[in-house]
């Protein structure tokens, strides 16, 4: 199996310093053994020198007085002279039979340790020197100084291991709080909030470059939706002056026929240019200057002025008040996607079908008819734009539930779609929520 690191860069922090603190950890005995080893290899000298000092001695002095000529280079020594039956012909410092009954007596320098004595003997003229020391005298101090070390470098240790991962996570939760900061910035821009920017000065220098390309997309971005948005304005209403043009002219054509069907299209070409110009008003954000919507008025005029022409088709049309609270936004724009649900309810139900209009309870308006049961896979695709059922496009543009879905995006809500009552039907729920925040 595999092992990958952690995508989150504050476990890759705390593991990489995990790692490290174990690391030196492990490092500390590895340390004790060292400088064990440097205390034994500078014993071994003092005792090489002292050994070598005695046996320049005898060559012009005794045993005894070779002894008591030389000079002692550290403590707790033993300096011995014996015979090769191990009898000791001369001897200065604390006996020790059994480290002389175990040295080895070879034709060149040996030596060995037993516990905390240490010993080296040397040949000279038919006789060894012996120089044996005992770490456990109060004069030795290389292993006291030794274990000193160690023990102190260990309640140093101890505290940097603990502390280095813990400083690890905290600089990563520091770096990675002003990462949030700035990704929630980024989550919150959208079509209403291009003129927000990622933070500058903040972040640390490899994301630098990152926050400095993204802006300058936002800002390349914010130009092409200002300029489509403009434009799409602009045209809606230069349309606007042909169509009353081509209206009055229609209405001298003779034919009442032919007059109909062309101020038909001339009316729905009129319905267009006005979803037009809805779309290039939502794309601005709602402040403060925008008047409180009465839902409740919105769907009494719709009501009122859609109500002579269902009438006169056979179908009826009725108002359910349950209450709403007023809401910031835009009216017009409101009205225009009441007004479809509406025209979409008359549209595609037979003569005969009763149409409610239910506001409330709450920030939400309510379309429902009673016409012909619709397939679970079609209310999914309904608000798609320029989708009909059947797969054949039938009178009209299309647009009309994709306007109603951003009409209600632009008040921070939603258009939900479901069956009517008894499973016969379409209720459309244009549902507002919050406004988004400036």
């Amino acid at each position: 199996m595999r092992l990958r690191a952690p995508r989150s860069l504050a476990a890759q922090f705390a593991l990489l310093h995990g790692v490290t603190a174990l690391i030196a950890a492990l490092m500390l005995p590895l340390g004790a053994v060292m400088l064990h080893r440097v205390a034994h290899h500078y014993q071994r000298d003092v005792l090489r020198q002292q050994a070598a000092g005695i046996a320049t001695l005898l060559r012009d002095h005794s045993p005894a007085a070779a002894i008591e000529a030389t000079d002692i280079l550290a403590g707790g020594l033993t300096l011995s002279i014996v015979d090769a039956r191990r009898r000791i012909v001369a001897q200065h410092g604390p006996s020790r039979p059994a480290m002389l009954a175990a040295v080895p007596l070879d034709r060149r320098a040996r030596q060995m340790r037993r516990g905390a004595l240490a010993a080296i003997s040397l040949p000279a003229g038919g006789r060894w020197i012996v120089v044996s020391q005992d770490d456990s005298a109060p004069e030795v101090v290389a292993d006291d100084i030794v274990d000193a070390f160690l023990a102190r470098f260990a309640l140093l240790l101890v505290p940097l291991i603990v502390l280095l991962p813990l400083t690890g996570v905290w600089l990563t939760r520091r770096l990675t709080r002003r990462m949030t900061a700035a990704s929630d910035i980024a989550a919150a821009i959208g079509p209403r909030t291009l003129d927000r920017r990622l933070p500058h000065g903040t972040l640390p220098w490899e994301v630098e470059p990152l926050a400095a390309a993204t802006n300058a997309a936002l800002d390349r971005l914010e130009q092409a939706f200002a300029a489509q948005t403009a434009f799409a304005a602009d045209v809606a209403h230069e349309l606007r002056t042909p169509l009353a043009t081509i209206r009055l002219r229609a209405d001298a054509i003779p034919d009442p026929a032919v007059r109909a069907k062309l101020l038909a299209e001339v009316d729905r070409a009129a319905r267009v240019i006005t979803q037009l110009l809805v779309l290039a008003e939502l794309e601005r954000p709602i402040d403060g200057a925008h008047a409180s919507v009465a839902l409740s008025a919105v769907a009494e005029d719709v009501v009122a002025d859609r109500a002579p022409a269902l009438i006169a088709a056979g179908r009826r049309i009725a108002l359910d008040d349950q209450g709403a609270p007023p809401l910031p936004g835009y009216a017009g724009a409101i009205r225009l996607a009441l007004e479809n649900l509406v025209d979409n309810a008359a549209r595609y139900t037979p003569p005969g079908t009763p149409i409610t209009v239910r506001v409330g309870p709450g920030h939400e308006i309510s379309v429902v008819d009673d016409g012909p049961t619709i397939a679970p896979a079609d209310l999914e695709r309904m608000a798609t734009r320029f989708w009909r059922a059947g797969t054949t496009r039938s009178e009209g543009f299309g647009l009309g539930l994709s306007i109603v879905q951003r009409v209600a995006a632009a008040h921070g809500g939603r258009l939900l779609i479901a069956a009517g009552s008894g499973g016969r039907g379409l209720c459309a729920t244009l549902r507002f929520g919050r406004v988004p925040p400036l």
